[in-house]
C-alpha cells in the first residue's frame, strides 16, 4: 500500500470529497444547532462524511487519505471553528493509523467500513474535546464528566450512522468499478 504517494488527481478527488463534506455540513448542521445537545452536529452529518469518506479510501487506496480529506475539510470550516480543523485532522489520523495498522484496509470494504464508524465516533469525542480546550462550545470538559451518558449515545448514534453511510459508500464504489469508474 502506498504512503503519501498521491498523484494530482488523487489530490483533486480529495479535495471534491472535502467539497461535498462541507456541503453536506451546511445543509445539516444549520438544522441542529441551536439544540444543546453535545455531539449533534457530528450525529447528523455523520452518514454522509461516512459515506463520502469510504467512496474517497475505496477509490484512492493510500494511508494518508483520511487526513487529507479531512485536513481539507476542517480548512474550509475553520473560519468558523478553529476547533473543526483540529478535530477533523485529528479524526483522519486515528482513520489513517488504522488504515496503516489494518494491512489491506482500503482494498475491501469491511475494514473501510470500519474505519469510518471509528472516524465518526472519534470525530465526536475530539469534536468535545477541542471545542472545550478552546472555550469554544458551550460546555465544559467536567461538564462532559459529569453527562457520561449523553456523550455515550451522541457517540454510538455517530458511530452507527457512519457505518451506514460507510455502507452505502462501499457499495456506491464498487458500482463505480463495475461502471470502469473507478
Amino acid at each position: 500500500m502506498a504512503f503519501l504517494n498521491f498523484t494530482v488527481k488523487d489530490v483533486v478527488f480529495m479535495a471534491l470529497i472535502a467539497v461535498a463534506m462541507n456541503v453536506a455540513s451546511f445543509l445539516t448542521v444549520p438544522l441542529v444547532v441551536a439544540l444543546p445537545i453535545p455531539g449533534i452536529r457530528n450525529v447528523v452529518v455523520a452518514p454522509f462524511f461516512g459515506l463520502l469518506l469510504a467512496i474517497a479510501l475505496l477509490k484512492i487506496k493510500k494511508v494518508g487519505t483520511a487526513t487529507i480529506v479531512s485536513f481539507f475539510t476542517g480548512a474550509l470550516l475553520v473560519f468558523i471553528s478553529p476547533s473543526i480543523l483540529l478535530f477533523e485532522l485529528a479524526s483522519g489520523i486515528v482513520a489513517d493509523v488504522m488504515g496503516l495498522l489494518w494491512k489491506g484496509a482500503y482494498s475491501k470494504p469491511v475494514p473501510v467500513v470500519v474505519i469510518c464508524a471509528v472516524y465518526m465516533l472519534v470525530n465526536v469525542w475530539f469534536g468535545i474535546i477541542f471545542g472545550a480546550l478552546l472555550a469554544v462550545g458551550d460546555f465544559s470538559l467536567g461538564w462532559f464528566v459529569e453527562q457520561p451518558l449523553i456523550v455515550a449515545a451522541a457517540s454510538a448514534v455517530s458511530l452507527l450512522l457512519g457505518a451506514a453511510g460507510a455502507l452505502i459508500g462501499a457499495r456506491v464504489s464498487g458500482e463505480f468499478k463495475k461502471a470502469g469508474v473507478a
